[in-house]
């Protein structure tokens, strides 16, 4: 994992002038600018630590920055060492270091709110983003990986799959499919945008994120391997599925888990600073009503 990425009080540098914003920016726009990120170029990210940026991956990223203009790369300062050589490396490729933002670690909260800023995380193909990669995407961030033949190198495509986007966000044809996936989203704003909206729309609901049904399903499990165990059978594989009732049950309950959860933080005017709104026609309730939407950024930028 990244042990907390996106983040850090690296705010500033995010160009001339002395207005907050530009004309006709919303607050993603604004909230880019402020932590030195381009207000309307992609923002390409990878919050893993950088040990796991091997030069098969990061040639991968040189080629499709090149090939986006004005995107940038958004990196996660750890070990601190890691800046410089990357930045190196970069340079040698004749890539400048305007095109790299790094920040540093950050409390999980603030992380995984700034991180709803970035356009795509493109994942390490080699050892994936675990835990890193469930945050960007409970952050409603789509994630580009491709995946390997190691456990280590498959993570990110069980996470895209187990929240409904896997078609979109598996590159399998290896990595020059991954570096034309993450060129076309870069370079095609509509169809990265419907990715978003679409990840955001199945975060409450997909199973990934419904904690109730993992849960209870892992108990079911470990009571039919103990009731196996008594019987004297063999240990053997199985598959533990519950009832489509208590299922969707479960998922009724872990969402609205969710949505109190939100509720309560906005009620106690907790700071969420990463674009707060969800996309036009899927405004929430209010509050008392049972917010429907998640902790951080919903999709609401614009399309050029």
């Amino acid at each position: 994992g990244g042990g907390g990425g996106a983040g850090g009080g690296d705010e500033g540098g995010g160009g001339g002038g002395d207005s907050e914003g530009g004309e006709g920016w919303g607050l993603r726009e604004i909230l880019r600018r402020r932590y030195g990120l381009p207000p309307l170029g992609v923002v390409f990210c990878c919050f893993s630590q950088l040990y796991k940026v091997d030069p098969a991956t990061f040639a991968a990223w040189i080629s499709i920055l090149r090939r986006v203009p004005g995107s940038v790369l958004w990196l996660l300062r750890f070990p601190l060492e890691g800046e410089a050589n990357l930045l190196a490396a970069a340079a040698a490729a004749g890539l400048p270091p305007e095109r790299f933002r790094f920040s540093a670690v950050a409390p999980k909260a603030a992380y995984v709110a700034r991180a709803s800023l970035a356009d795509l995380f493109l994942d390490t193909p080699l050892c994936n983003g675990h835990t890193t990669a469930a945050d960007a995407l409970w952050a409603g961030v789509p994630l580009l990986t491709c995946p390997g033949d190691a456990m280590c190198s498959r993570v990110a495509a069980s996470l895209c799959t187990a929240v409904g986007c896997g078609p979109q966000m598996i590159a399998d044809g290896g990595i020059g499919d991954y570096v034309e996936r993450a060129v076309r989203l870069g370079t095609r704003r509509v169809e990265l945008l419907a990715l978003r909206r679409k990840l955001w729309a199945r975060r409450l609901s997909a199973p990934l994120f419904d904690t109730r049904l993992w849960t209870r399903t892992w108990e079911h499990a470990l009571r039919a391997v103990w009731l196996r165990h008594c019987a004297g059978e063999p240990p053997a594989s199985m598959d533990v599925r519950l009832g489509e009732l208590e299922a969707a049950e479960l998922r009724r309950e872990n969402a609205a888990d969710a949505l109190v959860r939100r509720a309560r933080a906005l009620q106690a005017g907790a700071v969420l600073p990463a674009g707060l709104q969800p996309p036009a026609g899927l405004q929430p309730p209010r509050a008392d009503t049972r917010v429907a939407a998640g902790c951080c950024a919903a999709p609401n930028d614009g399309v050029t």
